[in-house]
């Protein structure tokens, strides 16, 4: 299946995009997509654990299963005043 995954702050930085798309195996996972970032942008990975996922606009965990088409948005530890 195909999604579009956007990143923002500096992840989109890090990897060069505000977004990609990605091809998953039917019944992938949150962590799945997290897994297949980290293959081909490895240097997100020390960023994984404090990242929050979200799928077609509200917040998953990784063990929730991807629909076909969907929008993920991968976003970084937030802070301000």
């Amino acid at each position: 299946m195909n999604i579009k995954v956007l990143v923002f702050a500096h992840l989109k930085e890090l990897i060069g995009s505000g977004s990609i798309d990605l091809e998953l195996d039917d019944g992938a996972t949150g962590g799945d997509v997290l897994q297949k970032m980290e293959s081909s942008f490895p240097q997100i990975k020390e960023h994984r654990k404090y990242l929050k996922l979200s799928m077609n606009g509200e917040y998953i965990n990784v063990d929730a299963t991807i629909r076909h088409g969907a929008e993920i948005a991968i976003f970084p530890p937030v802070s301000g005043g």
